[in-house]
């Protein structure tokens, strides 16, 4: 399964399908959803996420404010990576190991 980029209230959720491992600015995890943006613990439950397998980033931003280049998903002060990139561009960034 591909991954889909939902926009969700004031956060953009990027469902990966299954769980996978991601190297992040804190470190490995391992997490089928990625979410960026700020939503509250009823508003993951409305989605039907629970606090598992959820690696939350709660930047304040206009989800809508993104870009997608080459395979990497932008967002003010945030990149996510298909794989390890040759240099990291935000201060919050995330890839997937796996």
């Amino acid at each position: 399964m591909e991954p889909r980029l939902l926009v969700k209230e004031k956060a953009l959720l990027l469902d990966l399908g299954r769980p996978r491992r991601l190297y992040t600015h804190e470190g490995p995890v391992l997490a089928r959803y990625l979410l960026v943006g700020r939503l509250s613990p009823m508003g993951l439950l409305r989605l039907g996420l629970g606090p598992g397998g959820v690696y939350r980033l709660p930047l304040a931003l206009d989800p809508l404010d993104f870009a997608y280049e080459d395979g990497v998903l932008r967002l003010p002060g945030f990149a996510f990576y298909p794989a390890p990139p040759p240099f990291v561009e935000t201060p919050y960034y995330a890839w997937l190991e796996d």
